[in-house]
């Protein structure tokens, strides 16, 4: 299928397209010359279109004499209209186009030509270059074409017609919507006589009516005829059009049901009814009744677990099922608690124009938001942040006395932070619902000063401000100013030392994972460590009880008894984590044996089996498998240690180098399977019983840059 260019536009007037032509091939423009000669199709060829996916028809010339222009086909109708544009073959390179007849099908269809009918097309060549066109100065040779009967989808399909509601006027034609693969859809009523066409522009068209038997066609006077609210979908590649009759839609609120809450037709696919939703219960729905067969109109799901919590989202579109059996609480929306008394509109969108067809409510006023006052943090106040975890600031404001009911129910408001005093750079919001008050957390704060250009650790102003929204209004309050001390840096290392630590008077480094986290596996005893960002006087240090770390200067960490940790610490959201390693992580020879190796922790994050002779055989298989496992339990949570699913890559036949064979990289993976997650030893070992491995290690020591198992021949 070849490029098309602006098939369905530049429809011209012959005396403009040809008097354009004269001033193209005039054009003072020496890089490029016109073409001169059109070779194949001959002028006044016949060509009989086949409905044939590979049918082709070849389109030939003469190559310019002067430069390499880039070519195109241009298509006439019979009044020498244009009616579309191909590019050539090679993108234009080549003085010739490959066409399948499916495209002349719909090129004829443009020109006017009906399905089955005979008609004559024009073709030309443009040729084109930095801008500048030149149409051929042959004359256009005539193609007189025969249209397969089947009718091929247009790219867009519109309703127009006296009996539509969009007139018979083409300007006002509604689009209906496309479901791709040549079937198009919209929600309408007719009134009379109706038809489909493919462009709402001036010039050819292409109409297409339905038949009493339900079949599409296609000629100049097509048409079709209806009385009442439709769902149509038409099918071009059935050739059928399908019009089912919207006989009632009902709001239908589960608590008890109202068998006469008709929704009014408001038109191009649109249902409106007024409600006040007042009882404690939330859920609703809408019920439809199409030629005869009861259908709900709800929820995707038969039981909405919660409520929205704005006006807007996807949980108001609409889910279309049969009734049949359902009762009347499944597939029912829930109101948002905020329309709880207030008198509305329910719309039931299923216009074409609708990304997913939904509802929404209207209110009986102009929806204006108001300003608030800000009343807290005072104006020009101050705040040294803090790395505590848990530490905030509450920003707050008062209403206005003049808001309604409905408006205090409906406005929704964030604090807005910006950069300077004239409020002119947004930098970050916190959005606060329908509250009156909204927590900030100094960890947020602290990247607002940043964005404001704050320098680290020191002190300057950020501004903020109160946005009210109500329904799609907006109200910006008077601005203050907050002046903030930043937080002292997160650190780009952190060490472990003291009595109760592995290191002694030394430090024991974390491994640094990125974004202010750290992580060690070690062994704490009982008696006191401390925790610092160096290894002199100069360092800070941190208190990590309690799930928290705080920066303090006489910091000192408690451990009361023996074990083995993994200790992971947060500061950008203040939290530590201790994990207890929990038994001998072990290596298990393959998923059908029970023989296990222990690993027993040797310090610094190291485990080690010392020697052994691992067992590689059993009666089942002679050759034995060579895939083992890594087992360690954490917290009651047993993982396998592995690179990834499949060790990947051929089998091992010798000693790896240490750490940097990905393929015996660590990864922890919850998975009970038999075979995945799993290394590889050394194919020698292949049904073997006796022969010795000298240590077998796994290394989860901060320094590497992997974590990775090691197997010592």
């Amino acid at each position: 299928m070849k490029t098309i260019i602006n098939k369905w536009t530049a429809l011209l007037l012959a005396g403009i397209a040809f008097g354009a032509c004269s001033e193209q091939t005039e054009y003072d423009d020496t890089s490029f010359s016109a073409v001169e000669r059109l070779l194949y199709p001959s002028d006044g060829d016949q060509v009989d279109l086949i409905e044939q996916a590979d049918a082709n028809l070849y389109f030939e010339w003469e190559v310019s004499e002067v430069g390499t222009p880039v070519y195109t086909v241009v298509f006439m109708d019979a009044e020498k209209h244009e009616v579309g544009r191909y590019l050539a073959d090679n993108n234009g390179q080549k003085a010739s186009l490959k066409m399948l007849h499916s495209q002349l099908n719909q090129v004829a269809g443009d020109a006017g030509i009906e399905p089955d009918a005979t008609g004559d097309l024009y073709w030309t060549v443009c040729a084109g270059l930095g801008g500048a066109e030149k149409l051929s100065t042959d004359e256009p040779h005539r193609l007189t074409v025969t249209r397969y009967a089947t009718i091929d989808a247009p790219v867009r399909l519109y309703v127009t017609g006296e009996g539509s509601e969009f007139t018979d006027d083409p300007a006002q034609a509604q689009e209906m919507r496309n479901l791709g693969d040549g079937r198009f859809e919209i929600y309408t009523k007719f009134t009379g006589a109706f038809s489909f066409i493919n462009r709402n522009e001036a010039g050819n068209k292409r109409t297409f009516g339905v038949s009493e038997e339900g079949r599409l066609v296609e000629a100049a006077d097509a048409a079709g005829t209806g009385d009442g609210i439709y769902h149509v979908v038409v099918d071009f590649n059935e050739s059928t059009v399908t019009m089912e009759r919207i006989e009632s839609v009902k709001y239908h609120y589960c608590w008890t049901p109202d068998p006469s809450a008709e929704m009014e037709y408001a038109g191009n696919g649109v249902w409106k009814y007024d409600i006040c939703w007042t009882e404690n219960d939330s859920r609703y729905r809408f019920d439809v009744v199409i030629d005869g067969v009861d259908y709900i109109w709800g929820y995707s799901n038969s039981d909405m677990s919660s409520a929205p919590t704005s006006l807007t989202g996807s949980s108001y579109n609409i889910s279309m099922r049969k009734t049949e059996d359902i009762d009347q609480w499944s597939y029912g929306f829930k109101f948002f608690s905020a329309l709880k008394n207030i008198e509305c509109t329910i719309v039931l969108d299923c216009s074409p124009s609708a990304a997913n067809y939904y509802h929404y409510f209207e209110f009986g006023f102009e929806p204006v938001a108001k300003v608030v006052s800000p009343t807290e943090p005072a104006a020009d106040a101050a705040v040294e942040l803090s790395a505590i975890a848990g530490s905030s600031e509450t920003f707050s404001w008062a209403l206005p006395e003049d808001m309604t009911t409905a408006e205090k129910q409906l406005t929704t408001y964030a604090v807005v932070f910006y950069g300077d005093a004239a409020a002119a750079t947004e930098i970050a919001r916190a959005d606060a619902g329908m509250n009156q008050s909204v927590s900030v957390s100094h960890a947020d704060l602290e990247s607002h000063a940043a964005k404001a250009g704050i320098a680290a650790e020191a002190t300057g102003d950020l501004y903020w401000a109160v946005e009210s929204e109500l329904l799609g209004s907006t109200a910006v309050s008077e601005v203050r100013k907050l002046t903030v001390t930043r937080l002292q840096g997160i650190p780009e290392q952190v060490y472990i030392s003291g009595e109760a630590s592995e290191f002694a008077s030394e430090y024991g480094a974390f491994k640094a994972l990125g974004a202010g986290r750290f992580e060690i596996y070690t062994r704490l005893m009982s008696g006191n460590y401390t925790i610092s960002d160096g290894t002199d006087a100069s360092a800070r240090l941190f208190s990590i009880a309690d799930g928290l770390i705080e920066e303090r200067t006489d910091a000192i960490n408690v451990s009361d008894s023996e074990a083995i940790y993994r200790i992971t610490l947060d500061f950008a959201t203040g939290v530590s984590t201790f994990e207890r390693i929990e038994g001998d992580p072990y290596m298990q020879i393959a998923a059908w044996t029970e023989k296990v190796y222990p690993l027993h922790y040797v310090g610094a994050g190291i485990w080690e089996t010392g020697q052994i002779t691992p067992d590689f055989t059993r009666e089942e298989d002679w050759n034995g498998d060579t895939r083992f496992f890594v087992k360690m339990t954490i917290d009651g949570v047993e993982y396998k240690l592995a690179h990834q699913q499949d060790f990947g890559g051929s089998d091992p036949t010798d000693t790896k180098p240490e750490g940097t064979d990905e393929r015996y990289f660590v990864s922890f993976w919850e998975d009970d399977s038999q075979w995945n997650y799993h290394y590889k030893i050394d194919q020698s070992y292949r049904g073997q019983n006796s022969k010795v491995l000298s240590n077998f290690r796994l290394n989860l020591n901060s320094a590497v840059e992997n974590y990775y198992v090691y197997l010592e021949y």
